[in-house]
């Protein structure tokens, strides 16, 4: 990016108005991953009360990180197979950006609106637009994981 001053300065850079933009679209983006989260750990305890092994929840996966949690609830998914079609794929991407924004800091360029998250990893280039999409996808998890749940737990009448 020519005409930027990152490498003048030996720490990351963040501009007052682009700042606070940051840090509303970090804040709305972490409330809507937890909430996705919660419902996916949520889908894993609904899954072993219908097996009758809620048990195991407290006693053994619910204290695991969301990786562990995603594989586990992908070993559920084979016992439960009438719990509704979850989305790994999209779980497991929107944990990687998760982590990229939570644990990286943001870094402005000084001419523009550009920035990269930097961290112990190679910078990467990223916009708000890329946060706001974010945020989208981990809502649609959110919603999409609630309304499987809701399906699942419904009487079996109720699909008629």
């Amino acid at each position: 990016m020519a005409g930027n001053l990152r490498g003048i300065f030996d720490r990351p850079f963040a501009g007052p108005e682009m700042k606070n933009k940051y840090e509303a679209a970090l804040g709305k983006f972490l409330v809507a991953f937890n909430g996705a989260e919660n419902y996916m750990r949520w889908s894993a305890h609904v899954m072993l009360e219908s097996l009758g092994h809620q048990d195991l929840w407290g006693a053994q996966l619910s204290g695991d990180d969301f990786t562990r949690q995603l594989k586990n609830l992908r070993l559920l998914s084979l016992a439960v197979p009438a719990f509704p079609t979850i989305p790994f794929e999209r779980l497991a991407r929107l944990n990687a950006t998760r982590n990229m924004l939570a644990h990286g800091h943001y870094d402005q360029d000084l001419f523009s609106d550009d920035f990269q998250i930097v961290g112990k990893k190679p910078p990467v280039p990223m916009t708000l637009v890329e946060v706001n999409n974010a945020i989208n996808e981990a809502e649609e998890l959110w919603a999409e994981l609630g309304q499987n749940i809701s399906d699942f737990l419904a009487p079996p009448d109720a699909h008629d």
